[in-house]
């Protein structure tokens, strides 16, 4: 879908941003649009009203709602195709019974709360459960997994089986989200999503979301940038990198300043030749990532001590440097998201690594991103 195509959705989600606690359904079946503009959003209130007033007859509580949602309409997680576009949309989830962590609890606390029970949403690193007061102190449910009912320790169990190994959680991350919140997570799913499909006209409709969900965000100023280089549009995406890069300072904005100035430079690499096309998307285990992590840092320690080598007015040069470093870790299938900052795609988020660290030992979503980076061992 164009941008244009979605310019009455997203007046209307303009309008639902302006709120102080936007509407999550609705919020939630506007984003629906960007999959599908012609989403029969009526069914899906609807089937929420049914679902909750059938709760309601059972009860109206937490074992109703279990009963209701994932014994009778067996609402459960898609495994199978778990990243497709169709899962960030709530209308798609209620009619295929079929979703990811976000969607699944948003249709929990939706159905919850028109039958009068209490539930709010916890976004945790790689995935998403429902809490609140209508819950046993310390428990949540997972919608993901048919409705499970887990401690904290139960939930740091469930994410090393995502990350692949023993994760810790502090208290913040099971502090309850905002609607404002949950409908930014849910959109930069979707926005991601397109992106691995290269539907980048798809990707910037979703950031067009973003944007009027979280206008003051300055990152989304640099998500367009980048999904700008992307569709070939390099002085559009100039402009935003550079807005980004004066915002954002430090390491960040020196990553970003080294690739405008590749823009800029328009050079096909560092030895003036050209690289072909960049490598297919691998999905990486930990183990796999670990057994690859030593040539990554081979070839990043080299490149760091070369780039320091060089005199600051010897730009040009310097640039080189990180052009040949990126294309030689891109070539193994692995992200470049900074200056000497890489991802192995998990399948399900990031395995993360940051020169000059020993290890590889942290990981996050694809939603949150560094300053999101949870502990592994």
């Amino acid at each position: 879908m164009s941008v244009e195509a979605g310019t009455g959705a997203l007046a209307r989600f303009r309008a639902l941003a302006t709120e102080a606690e936007p509407d999550l359904l609705e919020g939630a079946l506007l984003v629906a649009t960007l999959v599908d503009p012609a989403e029969d959003l009526d069914a899906a209130r609807r089937a929420v009203g049914d679902a909750s007033e059938r709760v309601r007859a059972l009860g109206g509580n937490i074992e109703a709602l279990r009963t209701v949602l994932f014994r009778e309409l067996g609402l459960r997680g898609d495994d199978e195709s778990y990243d497709a576009p169709s899962n960030s949309s709530v209308a798609r989830v209620l009619s295929r019974k079929r979703g990811m962590p976000i969607t699944l609890s948003i249709v929990a606390i939706e159905v919850a709360r028109r039958a009068g029970i209490e539930l709010a949403g916890v976004g945790l690193p790689g995935h998403f459960v429902v809490g609140g007061t209508a819950l046993p102190p310390g428990v949540y449910l997972d919608p993901f997994d048919g409705g499970e009912l887990r401690d904290a320790a139960g939930l740091e169990s469930r994410l090393g089986q995502i990350f692949g190994a023993p994760v810790g959680l502090g208290e913040t991350p099971l502090r309850p989200d905002p609607s404002r919140a949950i409908l930014a997570r849910v959109l930069r799913n979707l926005r991601r999503s397109f992106e691995r499909r290269d539907r980048w006209e798809d990707a910037l409709a979703a950031l067009e979301f973003s944007e009027a969900l979280e206008p003051e965000d300055a990152a989304n100023g640099r998500e367009r940038g980048l999904l700008l280089l992307k569709m070939g549009r390099t002085d559009e995406a100039i402009v935003f990198l550079e807005r980004y890069a004066a915002f954002a300072g430090g390491d960040e904005a020196e990553g970003i300043e080294e690739l405008i100035a590749t823009l800029r430079g328009e050079r096909p690499g560092a030895d003036g030749e050209e690289h072909g096309p960049e490598p297919a998307r691998r999905i990486f285990t930990l183990d796999e990532a670990r057994a690859l992590l030593p040539k990554v840092r081979q070839i990043t320690n080299a490149a760091v001590e070369k780039f320091d080598e060089l005199p600051e007015d010897l730009e040009a040069e310097r640039q080189e440097v990180i052009e040949r470093w990126a294309h030689d870790v891109r070539a193994l299938g692995v992200e470049i998201k900074g200056l000497w900052l890489v991802d192995f795609d998990s399948g399900s988020g990031y395995y993360c690594w940051k020169y000059p660290e020993p290890a590889l030992g942290h990981y996050h979503g694809y939603e949150e991103g560094f300053s999101g980076r949870l502990q592994i061992t």
